[in-house]
């Protein structure tokens, strides 16, 4: 399992991966501090973003009570694509997100034990934000998040 960097998520603010330029580049207008899910471990946490065209949002979330082996029992390995982002191990699903065109979240295999997620919804009742959108918005998000993540 080769990770350009084994960072301590308990140490990182999800908000703190998004840096100005990456805010600019990917549309970004709003990104603050979210309610963690309880789901997601003591001391886990949240960062909200929304779109400035919004027909999206997205979420990046500290995963602290368990990493690839919880997410391949609790979301089945079967609904999971690998994949590389910025340099990391990860893995897509997609999900239904009522009211929206659904989700897409990438997981990235940060460190033992943790992981961090990039979710990416299609717009709350926007007829034209599509899945594919909000995986394309997921994709980028997560790869500008995932540099940083590898310099802390």
């Amino acid at each position: 399992m080769n990770r350009p960097k084994a960072v301590d998520l308990k140490a990182i603010d999800p908000c703190a991966l998004i840096t100005p330029e990456t805010k600019a580049a990917l549309g970004l207008n709003v990104v603050k501090a979210g309610d963690p899910l309880a789901d997601y471990g003591e001391g886990s946490r949240r960062c909200n973003q929304t779109y400035v065209d919004h027909l999206y949002i997205a979420n990046i979330h500290t995963l602290l009570n368990g990493g690839v082996d919880r997410l391949k029992r609790t979301t089945g390995e079967a609904k999971l694509t690998p994949a590389k982002v910025a340099g990391y191990p990860a893995y897509l699903t997609q999900r239904d997100s009522p009211g929206t065109a659904g989700a897409c979240e990438i997981y990235i295999d940060a460190n033992d034990g943790q992981l961090l997620l990039v979710n990416g919804v299609a717009g709350l009742g926007e007829d034209k934000a599509t899945l594919d959108g909000a995986c394309e918005r997921a994709k980028a998000l997560a790869e500008a998040a995932g540099a940083v993540l590898a310099t802390k």
